[in-house]
C-alpha cells in the first residue's frame, strides 16, 4: 500500500536536548540516531547525536511499516527529504545548500554515490557540530508497527548549478497526503547547491532527471532549459 512520509510545512525549531524516553535505533560508535513517537499526531522526532569531535555531515535513511485502514503500508528505506523536495523547496521550509557554515534544519542538497554521478538524488542533509544533537520531527507514521533507520555520512563536494526535472505527481500527492494546498516550483528548475557523496542512496522514491552544470557555464543552463520548454510544448 503506496504512502510517504512528510515534514508540515508550519514545522518550529527543533528540539536541542534528547527526551529521557527517546529509543535508540542505531549507532555506529561515532554517531547515533534515536527517536519518540507520538502516536496521536503521527508524529516521529528524529534525533541524530555526533559523538565526536568533529563536525558530521549525514543524511537520514530510514522507513516503516504502519497500520492503515487495516493495512500493512510498508514504507520503504529512503533518504528523508527525497519525497517531497519540491513541495519543500517551493513554500518556503527548505532551501539549497550554497554555504556549509550555515546549514539550516531541513535543508536540501543533492546526493550521490561514489563514482556514480547519475545516480543523484535529492535529500535534506544535516550538519552535526561536535558532541550536538539535533532533533527533526516528521509526520505520516500513522499506527507505526516497526521503524528502521541510519544515520548516513555525506562528504561536501563542489558546488554547481542543477537542472531539476520532477514530476508533478509528488505535489499532488502531498496534498493528499498532508491535506493542504501547496505551491510547486516550474519545471525544470535551476538551483546553485553543493553536491554530497556517501555510500547509500536507499530506495529511489522520487523520479526526477538532474543535470549539474558548472557555474561557469551560465549560457548554458539558459540554453537547456529553454530547450526543455520547448519541449514540454510540443509534448
Amino acid at each position: 500500500m503506496k504512502r510517504h512520509l512528510h515534514v508540515k510545512l508550519d514545522v518550529k525549531t527543533p528540539q536541542v536536548s534528547q527526551p529521557s524516553q527517546a529509543t535508540e535505533l542505531w549507532t555506529n560508535g561515532e554517531l547515533k540516531l534515536s527517536y519518540t513517537y507520538d502516536q496521536s499526531q503521527g508524529r516521529v522526532d528524529w534525533i541524530m547525536q555526533n559523538l565526536t569531535d568533529k563536525v558530521q555531515y549525514v543524511t537520514l535513511l530510514r522507513g516503516a511499516t504502519l497500520d492503515i485502514n487495516g493495512q500493512t503500508g510498508i514504507i520503504p528505506d529512503y533518504l528523508f527529504g527525497d519525497a517531497f523536495a519540491e513541495v519543500y523547496f517551493a513554500n518556503g521550509l527548505s532551501s539549497y545548500i550554497t554555504d556549509l557554515n550555515n546549514i539550516p534544519l531541513y535543508s536540501l542538497a543533492f546526493v550521490s554515490i561514489y563514482g556514480h554521478p547519475f545516480s543523484t538524488r535529492v535529500a535534506f542533509v544535516f550538519q552535526l557540530p561536535p558532541k550536538s544533537t539535533i532533533t527533526a520531527p516528521e509526520y505520516g507514521f500513522v499506527n507505526l508497527k516497526d521503524i528502521t533507520g541510519e544515520l548516513v555520512p555525506v562528504t561536501p563536494k563542489n558546488a554547481f548549478n542543477f537542472i531539476v526535472i520532477y514530476d508533478y505527481a509528488e505535489i499532488v500527492e502531498y496534498e493528499q497526503e498532508a491535506g493542504v494546498k501547496v505551491s510547486a516550483p516550474p519545471d525544470p528548475y535551476v538551483v546553485y547547491s553543493y553536491l554530497f557523496k556517501t555510500d547509500n542512496l536507499g530506495y529511489p522514491v522520487t523520479p526526477r532527471t538532474i543535470i549539474p552544470i558548472s557555474k561557469e557555464d551560465t549560457n548554458i543552463v539558459s540554453d537547456i532549459v529553454g530547450f526543455l520548454n520547448k519541449l514540454k510544448k510540443l509534448f
